[in-house]
């Protein structure tokens, strides 16, 4: 297992996490799939996008109202389940082609449809619920339509901050639950990975840091091209 690259690819999640508020999944997932398996991959994710959501849920948690996408959350930890399930199911090759392929379609979505939509539907409360645990479940990439999901809403941001990590939070405690069932941890040494906790939320910090000195619209652009990047390859080079 190639640790190195494994601790600056996490590092580097960590920091884009820390620096734009988002993408720890998305980056860690465009780069593990390259030295490890996508099952592996998503279990490394998982794990520690929990630390990243602590640290951000730390900041907000007084703004956390239960009443906000209760049913969007009980949608997500629906979802989860069928993401594994699928993930657990599909052979490496038709996973890292459909990894590719949702990447290139957010990518193509920031760039070409960059406005949050102001209203969601309620009826598309569930679906989207469903589909963004799916994807939690198979890939660590559901943050994505949960996060149009709290900005089509009035809230605060500090209220959709802390909405979206308790929804990453209930996603990666159930994930984690059914990784382990599946073997997921069973090849990765736990002693080195608690190991990269530190500079990973080293890596936290100095991304909020360095957020009151970049143009957080530039990041996020720099962000989706990278992922965009990662996307066409997994689906047509990998």
């Amino acid at each position: 297992m190639n640790w190195p690259f494994l601790a600056a690819a996490l590092v580097l999640a960590g920091f884009v996490q820390g620096l734009t508020g988002f993408g720890f999944g998305l980056v860690s997932m465009s780069l593990l799939p390259l030295v490890i398996s996508i099952k592996q991959a998503a279990a490394f994710s998982t794990v520690f996008s929990l630390l990243a959501t602590f640290s951000i849920f730390f900041r907000h948690y007084r703004e956390y109202n239960w009443r906000h996408g209760f049913v969007f959350l009980a949608s997500v930890c629906v979802g989860v389940p069928a993401g594994v399930f699928f993930l657990e199911k599909m052979p490496e090759a038709v996973l890292i082609k459909i990894l590719g392929a949702m990447m290139l379609l957010f990518a193509a979505r920031e760039f070409l449809f960059n406005a949050q939509p102001k209203t969601i539907p309620s009826w598309l409360t569930v679906p989207l619920g469903m589909f963004s645990g799916t994807l939690s479940g198979a890939f660590n990439l559901g943050g994505i339509p949960s996060a149009a999901y709290a900005y089509a809403h009035p809230w605060s941001r500090g209220q959709i901050m802390a909405f979206l990590q308790v929804m990453i939070t209930l996603s990666c405690a159930l994930r984690i639950g059914f990784y382990g069932k599946f073997g997921y941890f069973r090849d990765i040494p736990l002693g080195y990975a608690a190991l990269l906790a530190l500079p990973i939320s080293l890596a936290l910090w100095l991304g909020h840091v360095a957020l009151a000195k970049v143009q957080p619209k530039h990041m996020r652009a720099g962000v989706f091209a990278f992922i965009g990047a990662a996307g066409v390859y997994y689906l047509f080079w990998h």
